[in-house]
């Protein structure tokens, strides 16, 4: 017999045949006191949760090889059953790399310690990252021995979360992995090196060319065979090309680990729940969430974000970025409290930044949210709740948020965005093979109290690249119209929108272009800027017809092709977004200044507005005016 599966849909999970808002507060077990365990959950359910999340750390667990520990505060299978009784569903995160302000990030230091498993650079030495309380060697996922050790921990491990997915148990979800993006570290040449991952970029080129010669032909080498060819280690190396192919193997190697990994999770038994990833919130190579999805490797692909309420603006852009991309917008860490650390400045977190940053991530399309973390714990503090169960005072916001969302049925909405900002991977992967690694190896290195411009290359495509996206970006603000982000190389379906907008240079997947083609023909606003481009993908010569598409001087000249919002405002503090759905109105509005604002709103005909977060009716003829304190938010339902 079939087993009842957990589906994934583009508003949440479907369980029991139920389509539910995956809405979940991070809760870990073994760093709370078994006794109080009761007491959090029945807060936690208290508060309108119907979902938690949790790690299940390999250190936390493993004393030695083949020997593990699920007593007492590691007795994971007993928390999950504690969560069922209170009908809490869970998602488990059994890494291997949990991150989490563990010592190693959760590895054990057996592997760590092995300098066979270990992440090489460039030049061959290992590479270090700073985890809580020191720094250490990461492992290499190329790594025979480290994929064997996984194994290992998958064997004891899963097995046993396996048993209690749904519908035998509460798992909705598993995590495969956390944040594996090479360990924090984006530089294309700053690691891995690793003899196995050489191996893997070997045969991958061999798959991509087939025969030496071809490889030769095209790199202008004299390889007699494919395992005489090294990796490039320098943004300076030539041919381009070269460099090239060794970023795009990066993003490659990543989906290929991720599917490497679940598949051994779905061989355990964790085979009737979705199975879940998540990054740091970026979009440069070797990130791409909407690839790694596409490619079958989990089933959602889902980012973390952390901010104050002054980045609301990038935390909204970020889930317009996980709108476009994926087909259940995940905010897998949706930061409350703060984590303190030796080698980090620690960030005071206040309920206005959870406020703004939850509200914002919805403005920005996202369907699915875990608060992390919901309950304090070591190395974090100022969360909602203590870690004996006893909740703050700002923890009301979060039943507010459940009530506004199930009284608006807020999974049935849907944003008023007609217009797509696509991101050009094609140039975005050139920029990144230009980049020359220092002796100084970024990680973390915006959180630091260092100077940035250090790190700052001085490229002319990428300050072109990054004046036209911000460019279209002002241009959409300006005019009030909201959007959806997509990379190049993972593109939504274009009839979605009225309006498709991307920077182009030099060079372009001949295969975006005929997308991009086929939209405008089709009846799409399709516009690019600055020029159109030359060459494609493989740096080869091509006549790009322009074909119906716009090419674009300024990109503020993007303004003219705008639809016309619903919802019009002159202020560059306000920020508005419409949603609609199951004959419902939704306005939200946001101030993104420091100051007190007070602003006319206009719109067509007339309407009522009752207040669904703040309390509150307005009434317009045609116009309203919002008045909202510094970096303030309302949501009202609109009565036409």
């Amino acid at each position: 017999m079939t087993r009842a599966r957990v589906e994934v849909t583009p508003s949440g999970l479907v369980i029991d045949g139920r389509e539910r808002m995956l809405v979940s507060g991070e809760v870990h077990s073994w760093r709370l006191d078994p006794s109080r365990w009761g007491a959090v959950l029945d807060t936690v359910r208290s508060l309108g949760f119907g979902f938690i999340s949790t790690y299940v750390p390999w250190s936390v667990h493993e004393r030695g090889p083949g020997d593990f520990d699920f007593t007492g505060p590691r007795d994971i299978v007993r928390f999950i059953g504690m969560a069922a009784d209170r009908d809490l569903k869970v998602m488990v995160r059994p890494g291997p790399n949990a991150a989490s302000e563990l010592p190693d990030s959760g590895w054990p230091r057996r592997v760590l310690d092995d300098p066979r498993c270990r992440a090489l650079r460039c030049d061959g030495r290992p590479y270090l990252l700073a985890t809580a309380t020191h720094h250490a060697f990461m492992p290499s996922y190329a790594s025979r021995l480290v994929m064997d050790a996984v194994a290992g921990w998958y064997d004891e491990i899963i097995p046993k979360l396996a048993a209690l997915q749904h519908p035998d148990g509460p798992v909705i979800a598993c995590q495969v992995d956390n944040e594996l993006g090479f360990h924090f570290q984006p530089h294309p040449y700053a690691m891995d090196y690793h003899p196995d991952a050489i191996a893997q970029y070997r045969a991958w080129l061999t798959a991509r060319y087939g025969r030496v010669e071809a490889l030769n032909d095209a790199y202008g080498f004299r390889a007699r065979d494919f395992a005489d060819v090294q990796p490039p280690r320098d943004g300076t190396d030539d041919p381009e090309l070269w460099r090239l192919d060794w970023v795009e193997w990066k993003e490659q190697h990543l989906r290929d680990t991720l599917a490497a990994l679940a598949s051994m999770q779905r061989d355990r038994g964790m085979d009737r729940v979705p199975l879940v990833h998540n990054d740091y919130p970026a979009s440069t190579t070797p990130h791409d969430t909407g690839a790694l999805e596409r490619s079958g490797a989990v089933d959602i692909a889902a980012g973390d974000i952390y901010t104050t309420r002054q980045g609301g603006r990038f935390m909204a852009s970020y889930a317009r970025l996980l709108t476009g991309s994926t087909r259940l917008p995940f905010l897998c860490e949706l930061g409350a409290g703060w984590l303190t650390l030796p080698w980090l400045l620690p960030m005071g977190v206040e309920a206005a930044d959870e406020e703004t940053g939850a509200l914002r991530a919805l403005s920005g399309g996202i369907r699915a949210l875990n608060v992390y973390m919901l309950v304090e714990r070591d190395r974090w503090y100022g969360s909602p709740m203590k870690r004996d169960g006893t909740a703050r005072d700002k923890s009301s916001l979060y039943s507010r948020l459940h009530d506004m969302l199930e009284r608006l049925d807020w999974k049935s909405l849907r944003r008023d965005a007609r217009v797509l900002l696509v991101t050009n991977r094609t140039e975005g992967r050139r920029i990144a093979a230009r980049q020359v690694l220092g002796d100084a190896v970024p990680c973390f290195s915006q959180l630091l109290p260092m100077d940035m411009r250090l790190f700052h290359s001085d490229d002319a495509a990428a300050d072109v690249l990054r004046e036209w996206e911000s460019g279209f970006e002002s241009a959409l603000q300006g005019a009030g119209v909201d959007h959806d982000r997509a990379l190049s190389t993972s593109l939504p379906p274009l009839d979605r929108y009225d309006v498709v907008l991307m920077p182009t240079l030099d060079s372009l997947d001949e295969r975006v272009w005929a997308t991009l083609r086929a939209a405008a023909a089709a009846g799409t606003t399709v516009a690019v800027g600055p020029r159109l481009p030359s060459l494609d993908s493989r740096l080869h010569p091509l006549a790009f017809d322009a074909g119906g598409i716009q090419i674009l001087g300024d990109p503020d000249e993007a303004r003219r092709l705008l639809p016309r919002p619903a919802f019009r405002t002159d202020s560059d503090a306000l920020d508005l977004v419409r949603l609609t759905g199951g004959g419902r109105e939704v306005l939200m509005a946001f101030n993104s200044s420091d100051d007190e604002l007070e602003e006319k709103v206009t719109f067509d005909g007339s309407a009522r507005f009752e207040g669904r977060w703040s309390s509150g009716t307005e009434f317009g003829g045609g116009s309203f005016t919002v008045r909202l304190g510094p970096w303030g938010a309302q949501v009202w339902e609109a009565f036409r």
